[in-house]
C-alpha cells in the first residue's frame, strides 16, 4: 500500500458520507460533525500537498506542512479518544470564537475609517448567508463566546486561572499546552522525534541544516532535503490510516460487507507487513487478528 492508495482511500471514504443513504444524506451536519470533517479534510489535503512536493523534490517546503498535518492528527486522536462530540463542538466554537474576535478587532483598531466600514459591511453580509451566525459580526463574536463559555465546565475551582483552550476541557485541566496534550495521549515520543523538529525549522532557517550540493555530472544539483524522508512518508501514510479507521469506526460506515472492511483489510495486510504497533491496536478492536 502506497502513500498514493492511502490518501485516495481517505478521499473516497469523505464522499461515501455524503453519498446517497449514507450518514448525511440522512441527517443534517452538526457542529461538532464540521470541527471533524474540516479537520480531517485538511490534514489529508495537508498530506496530498507533501505527496506532490516530494514528488518533485521540493522539500525544503515541507516542514510547516508536516507540522500542521500533526497537529490535526492529534487533535483528531484526542477528539476520538472520548467525550467525541463534546470535545469536537468545543474546537469549533473555539475556533468560530477567535476568527470572530480577531476580526472584529483588526475593524476596530484600523485608523482608515473609510475601510473599516466597508469591511464591516462586507463581513456582515457574508454573516447574513450562514445559518449558524447572526446579523453582524460583533453579534455573531458575542454569541459564540457566550457558547463557549456554556461549554467550557463552570464549576472549576479558580476558573479563571485555567487555561481555557478547547482541548484543556476536561476534568483535571491538564493540557495546558500542545505538548503536554501529546504526553497525556501517550504519543510524546510523536512530538519529541518530529513535531518539535518541524516547529524549529518553521521559521525560515531549515535550509542551512538541510542544504545539500550533489554532483550530477558536469554540473552540480542544489537540494533541501527533508530531515528524514522515508520515515516521514511512512508517518503520513500510518496516520492517515488511523483517521481512516477512526472515521469509518464513528460514523458507522464500517459494516461486515462495507466498503470501509475492504479497506480494513488491506490496512491490516500492510500493518502486518511495516509492524505498525499502534493501527493494529485499532485494526484488532475492529476484530482483525
Amino acid at each position: 500500500m502506497s502513500l498514493e492508495v492511502t490518501i485516495n482511500d481517505n478521499e473516497k471514504l469523505i464522499d461515501k458520507l455524503f453519498e446517497n443513504n449514507s450518514v448525511f444524506s440522512k441527517q443534517e451536519l452538526t457542529p461538532s460533525d464540521v470541527a471533524i470533517i474540516s479537520l480531517y479534510y485538511s490534514a489529508l489535503s495537508n498530506a496530498k500537498a507533501i505527496k506532490l512536493l516530494t514528488d518533485n523534490d521540493l522539500t525544503n517546503v515541507t516542514d510547516t506542512l508536516l507540522r500542521t498535518f500533526l497537529e490535526q492528527s492529534v487533535y483528531l486522536t484526542y477528539i476520538f479518544q472520548k467525550n467525541t462530540k463534546a470535545r469536537a463542538e468545543l474546537l469549533f466554537f473555539y475556533e468560530k470564537m477567535n476568527s470572530h474576535t480577531k476580526a472584529l478587532n483588526m475593524v476596530k483598531r484600523l485608523t482608515n475609517k473609510k475601510l473599516a466600514q466597508n469591511m464591516q459591511r462586507e463581513i456582515d453580509n457574508q454573516i447574513k448567508n450562514d445559518p449558524l451566525e447572526t446579523s453582524s459580526l460583533e453579534e455573531s463574536t458575542n454569541q459564540f463566546e457566550k457558547r463557549y463559555d456554556e461549554l467550557f465546565p463552570r464549576n472549576i475551582y479558580k476558573r479563571n486561572q485555567v487555561k481555557r483552550h478547547w482541548y484543556n476541557a476536561e476534568p483535571d485541566y491538564k493540557n495546558t499546552s500542545f505538548n503536554q496534550l501529546c504526553k497525556n495521549l501517550g504519543i510524546k515520543d510523536l512530538y519529541l522525534g518530529m513535531y518539535a523538529p518541524y516547529s524549529d525549522n518553521t521559521h525560515g532557517v531549515n535550509g542551512i541544516a538541510n542544504f545539500r550540493v550533489k554532483p550530477n555530472g558536469d554540473e552540480y544539483n542544489m537540494t533541501i532535503e527533508m530531515y528524514d524522508k522515508n520515515s516521514e512518508l511512512t508517518m503520513l501514510e500510518s496516520e492517515l490510516n488511523l483517521m481512516f479507521i477512526r472515521m469509518a469506526s464513528y460514523y458507522k460506515i464500517d459494516g461486515v460487507n462495507s466498503w470501509a472492511k475492504t479497506i480494513y483489510s488491506k490496512i491490516w495486510c500492510n500493518v502486518l507487513l511495516k509492524r505498525n504497533y499502534k493501527v493494529r491496536q485499532l485494526l484488532r478492536k475492529k476484530g482483525f487478528r
